[in-house]
């Protein structure tokens, strides 16, 4: 009995196994593969190899041979829309580039910028209805020359510079724009392949140079060429570029290859504009248009990643380097990483775990020399919180030699006073209705001269003596107040450069000389200037001042740096009056008028900390000073000091506060403090300095006595 069972039980499975087994010869007979792997197909996997109908076998890492532009593919997966490598929309277009001190350049040498075969560019507009003239454009042999005619800066030079509107590189390049043109509708069967002499401009983002794999965002800045006197063409034309009003961005991707060379993979969204105007007695002949649209223009071998992941993730590659030179390329799903990005100009653009909040700058390093920036650390916080910023005046170093008394005398020997540049000194009264003259103002060119007529005490020897409003010392000096002019409303399209001579005085607190680290209050007192008989004013003034009823506090805060050099950071919200009497026969003729207005003028183009903090908390900036002498600002929400120079939280300022003030004041110079010596920063400027002694001593040893306000 037990033995009929099992022999009929073994039977059962036989035939169950047939039955499997017979199930998958009918599906590979008809065409199913079950397993989702890497195939000779046009994907790179296996078709039909998903068990879902809503699922596609595709892969999601791939091999590249960047010489040769070949690949194949090593893994694959059944998705829907979940994260996967994609294809390059130009096949066989290889770009391989010799290394250029770490980098690639763009345009990269040697290579060539196609457009898919699927997505020509177009004419359209001037054609018979239903008609079109499709092109492919290969755009290659890019060359350097002394007269780039797009370009925005002079190429005499070189055609690379540093700067552009993402804060990289700017680069021009002539080229050869070759299209392959197909005509359809009623213009079907015209063929012809036209080359324009095309020159343009590539900003660029910073990069890392010398990393081994670089990343960073692009832009066709401009874009023109064109031909005349064609047997087809009277006029054809091609335009593009942001700069152009037709936004054109990109991305590039650098992968370093063994022995040096780079592997460029780069794209172009281009939107375009075609002019053209038909030759009598062509194709064309009595037609002309103008056509725009949008297409990517790419060069490279390089696969990239696209698709879903979970909440919070992000699809992104990797990279691998193989000896042979082939690249290994994977995606997968990553939490995004708020840090620096490569340039260390900004913070990557990710999306942070929390919804509303922003990867944000929290620590910069700062080179007084240059003027430069970059970032140290990032966080994703709320936008409006604690960060740190840009300096609203951007890039105006101001680095002054001691003169061996200790300190720094203001104004700064060598350095300028600038406003930001959406904030213009502004002339509005007496002008037109709606009509204002905006100026971007560069005081410059300090100096000590015998007679300053501002100056309200004998300016000889040294345009310096002890005293003044804020009972630290008062300086005068003449300089140079010049005016970049640009008017708007009726006054659109003037400009002028006006340069006044204006002298002022400036008061200052008490510092403490010598230290390493010294912020005070400062006053602009007195500031007068003023031109008579130009072309365009009879009468130019400017007036400014405390003591001419225009308050102008400011600050300044001196930093030494390794080798003994200041570096100054100081601005002046000043107010001013700028009066104006036109000249007759000028623009201004018959025009006058005094207008009244506020502006921050700043030199040492420091960054900031800003933003809003929980309650009970302020936004705090610590700043360390490196050995290469560039200095970190770091912001920090901190609980504030209740009562300054209460160490112990006694609620007492008595001599039992002195220990702990010392600790924290040698413990922490030139470092962040740390919350538990906050009550030692005493004048709570977020940084310890000489100051903070002389208010700490001050207040233990006032009379009456100094008392903490109540708990």
């Amino acid at each position: 009995m037990r033995q009929s069972f099992a022999r009929a039980e073994a039977i059962s499975l036989v035939l169950v196994i047939l039955a499997i087994c017979g199930g998958l010869a009918a599906q590979a007979r008809a065409g199913v593969i079950v397993a989702c792997e890497p195939a000779d197909t046009v994907t790179g996997c296996s078709m039909n190899a998903c068990s879902e109908p809503t699922d596609t076998c595709l892969p999601w890492c791939v091999r590249n041979y960047p010489h040769s532009g070949q690949w194949e593919a090593l893994s694959c997966n059944c998705v829907r829309t979940e994260c996967h490598a994609l294809p390059p929309v130009v096949l066989g277009n290889p770009c391989v580039v010799a290394d250029q001190g770490g980098t690639v350049h763009l345009p990269p040498t040697g290579c060539s910028y196609r457009n898919p075969p699927a997505d020509p560019w177009q004419i359209i507009d001037g054609l018979p209805p239903g008609s079109t003239v499709d092109s492919q454009v290969t755009q290659f042999n890019f060359t350097c020359s002394p007269a780039v005619p797009v370009c925005s800066f002079p190429t005499m030079g070189g055609c690379i510079t540093p700067g552009g509107t993402l804060n990289g590189e700017k680069t021009c390049a002539n080229s050869n724009f070759q299209m392959a043109m197909t005509g359809s509708g009623a213009l079907a069967g015209y063929n012809r392949v036209i080359q324009l002499p095309v020159s343009l401009e590539i900003h660029a983002a910073p990069r890392s140079l010398f990393s081994p794999v670089q990343d960073f965002d692009t832009d066709m800045f401009r874009m023109f060429g064109q031909i005349t006197g064609d047997p087809d063409f009277d006029l054809l034309r091609v335009t593009a570029g942001t700069d152009f009003g037709l936004p054109s961005p990109g991305k590039a991707a650098l992968t370093q290859l063994p022995g040096g060379h780079w592997a460029v993979d780069s794209f172009f969204d281009i939107t375009y504009r075609i002019d053209f105007v038909g030759s009598p007695g062509g194709p064309f002949g009595g037609m002309s248009g103008s056509t725009t649209g949008t297409v990517r223009m790419t060069t490279g071998n390089g696969w990239t990643c696209d698709g879903r992941c979970p909440a919070g993730f992000e699809c992104v590659s990797n990279r691998t380097v193989n000896p042979d030179g082939s690249i290994d390329m994977c995606c997968e799903c990553v939490l995004p990483v708020c840090e620096p990005a490569p340039g260390n100009l900004m913070c990557t653009s990710v999306t942070c775990p929390t919804p509303g909040m922003e990867c944000v700058a929290t620590c910069v390093r700062h080179d007084p020399g240059t003027g430069s920036t970059t970032v140290v650390s990032c966080d994703c916080r709320d936008p409006e919180s604690c960060h740190a910023q840009e300096a609203l005046v951007g890039s105006n170093p101001c680095l002054v030699p001691d003169g061996g008394n200790g300190t720094v005398h203001l104004p700064p020997t060598g350095c300028s006073y600038r406003n930001p540049p959406n904030d213009p000194w502004q002339i509005i009264d007496g002008l037109p209705p709606g009509t204002t003259i905006d100026s971007a103002v560069n005081q410059t060119a300090f100096a000590c001269v015998p007679m300053i007529n501002v100056c309200s005490f004998p300016p000889a020897p040294n345009c310096l003596l002890p005293g003044g409003s804020l009972g630290g010392e008062k300086s005068c000096s003449d300089s140079s107040f010049q005016m970049t002019m640009q008017g708007t409303g009726a006054l659109a399209g003037y400009n002028r450069f006006v340069s006044i001579p204006v002298g002022l005085e400036i008061h200052t607190a008490p510092r403490m000389v010598g230290a390493p680290v010294q912020s005070f209050d400062t006053d602009m007192f007195r500031m007068f200037g003023q031109v008579i008989g130009d072309p365009d004013f009879d009468l130019l003034r400017i007036v400014a001042g405390t003591d001419f009823g225009l308050p102008s506090p400011g600050h300044t805060t001196l930093t030494q740096v390794p080798g003994g050099n200041w570096a100054v950071d100081s601005f002046f919200d000043i107010t001013y009056r700028i009066d104006f009497v036109g000249a007759p026969g000028g623009p201004l003729a018959g025009m006058s008028g005094s207008t009244t207005g506020t502006v921050r003028m700043s030199t040492g183009s420091t960054p900031v900390c800003a933003g809003v903090c929980p309650p009970g908390y302020q936004c705090f900036t610590h700043r360390t000073v490196n050995m290469d002498g560039t200095i970190d600002y770091c912001c920090e929400c901190l609980a504030p000091c209740l009562c300054p120079g209460d160490m112990n939280a006694d609620n007492q300022l008595n001599a039992l506060d002195i220990q702990g003030f010392v600790s924290c004041y040698v413990s922490y110079f030139g470092s962040p403090i740390p919350q538990a010596c906050i009550c030692a920063d005493v004048n709570e400027d977020g940084i310890f300095t000489g100051q903070d002694v002389v208010l700490f001593v001050n207040r233990l040893l006032a009379t009456p006595k100094t008392q903490c306000p109540p708990m």
